[in-house]
């Protein structure tokens, strides 16, 4: 069963200097590491709610050997260019969405290693989909909280406390609110001009280009996720600077 938002994806060319300007925004950044597939590092950005940011560099950007979701695409553009829902029964889940006309590619075992040597260790699963539209799907086969720090690592002197929308540009925003809700398990519905499904308490918002760098965007590397909403308890609010962060929309409120 798909349980919820698992992270977001954020793509960028140099992970120390994305981490420094991602502290300077007023985030609490915790290492990651090495990728089982020896194209990717990241770091992480935990939150309360048990979502978390991950940021992602190609350890070798002039490589052109790109990794199962297909990244390197979006290496010139940066910015969000993916996200992962938590499944409970990933083998399961594979298989109704087989069912209802999906094609899926795997699940397969994925992990990496911590800066302090240990091995964690999980299973995905990808929704074939022209761009990223739909997520990817994870299981863990370690303890999640090895792959997820919590407790002080998610205190960020901005005040991030969680993920409150996740929005999703597409040129027909009907028709991929549909597809994500057969994906989901959960309809779509229209309320307040917003084509939206819910994922527990979090919405995926799906709209039209807004602005012409989103349209130059969607014109590039087609549609998928474009901007995120966190909750902030305390401190500023508003959107922050997409200079340090690597070119994700991040909005605080």
């Amino acid at each position: 069963m798909i349980v919820g938002l698992d992270h977001l994806v954020v793509l960028v060319r140099d992970l120390e200097r994305a981490a420094r300007d991602y502290e300077r925004l007023g985030f609490a950044v915790t290492p990651g590491g090495e990728h089982a597939d020896g194209l990717t590092s990241n770091a992480l950005i935990p939150f309360h709610d048990g979502s978390y940011l991950e940021i992602v560099a190609f350890l070798n950007i002039d490589d052109p050997t790109d990794n199962v979701w297909g990244w390197r695409q979006f290496v010139e553009t940066g910015g969000l260019v993916d996200h992962c829902l938590a499944s409970d029964d990933l083998a399961a889940d594979a298989g109704r969405l087989r069912e209802a006309g999906f094609e899926v590619e795997g699940p397969a075992d994925g992990g990496r290693r911590s800066p302090d040597g240990d091995e964690i260790r999980w299973r995905s699963a990808s929704v074939a989909q022209a761009g990223r539209i739909l997520p990817f799907l994870i299981e863990d086969l370690t303890l999640r909280a090895h792959r997820v720090p919590d407790g002080q690592a998610a205190d960020h002197p901005n005040g991030a406390a969680s993920v409150s929308a996740l929005e999703i540009t597409a040129s027909d925003p009907k028709e991929a609110a549909r597809s994500y809700a057969a994906m989901a398990g959960n309809p779509a519905a229209r309320k307040n001009g917003e084509t939206t499904v819910h994922l527990g308490r979090r919405r995926v918002i799906f709209s039209s280009p807004a602005d012409g760098g989103a349209r130059r965007r969607l014109d590039a590397v087609g549609p998928g996720p474009c901007a995120v909403r966190l909750v902030a308890g305390s401190g500023g609010k508003g959107e922050l600077d997409p200079a340090l962060a690597h070119g994700a929309r991040i909005q605080l409120g």
